[in-house]
């Protein structure tokens, strides 16, 4: 199997759990996050895996080759690292809201960037079994940009809460993915074990 992981973070999550159960099926997988310290904690926990390749590099939808990445002051690893400078700061308010505190500060730093077509041009004109998006933000504009007359990937994961800015959806950018994927054949789903997620399936 073929697989492409935007947004790996540390590692140990539901892409994972499947990788580990298929091991001796697997291929070509490229693991890929803006966050070198995060890829560096994720190649670590898949250290014991022979067909990893990992990429530091920010996903983005025009043809910069470098852009700001903006992270928590204290968690430059966090899962809320984006390279939307709102989208970090929305949800470290929310966090401060909850927990009555401060919000934590953000900082940026100078990230090298890429389109998603060079990273799907790494299989080499295979077919991608399963593409999976989680980059705070953008998924629905990363998606949008895949030329799927050139790339043919059977199964995308992608969150869809924050599609049109942090905790804004079921607007624009999310109807323009979800038109897009159906006239390419694809099932619409959520997930039923995330409700973040949206599942598209390829039909055969």
């Amino acid at each position: 199997m073929n697989i492409l992981q935007l947004g790996c973070n540390q590692g140990d999550d539901k892409l994972s759990e499947f990788l580990r159960f298929n091991k001796r099926y697997l291929s070509k997988v490229l693991l890929v996050d803006a966050s070198a310290s995060a890829l560096q904690k994720a190649k670590h926990f898949y250290r014991h895996f022979d067909c990893i390749e990992f990429n530091n590099v920010a996903v983005i939808d025009t043809d910069e080759d470098e852009i700001d990445l903006f992270y928590p002051e204290n968690t430059p690893d966090n899962v809320h690292c984006s390279v939307l400078e709102s989208h970090v700061k929305k949800h470290k308010q929310i966090e401060g809201n909850i927990y009555k505190k401060d919000p934590e500060k953000v900082k940026k730093q100078k990230v090298a960037a890429t389109r998603i077509s060079k990273l799907l041009d790494y299989f080499q004109g295979e077919y991608i079994d399963r593409l999976y998006v989680d980059i705070e933000g953008l998924d629905c504009k990363i998606i949008n940009d895949i030329d799927f007359e050139k790339y043919n990937i059977g199964y995308i994961r992608f969150e869809w809460t924050h599609s049109d800015g942090a905790f804004t959806y079921e607007s624009e950018n999310m109807d323009k993915t979800v038109k897009n994927l159906m006239d390419q054949k694809y099932m619409i789903l959520q997930d039923p074990d995330c409700k973040e997620d949206i599942l598209a399936i390829k039909h055969v």
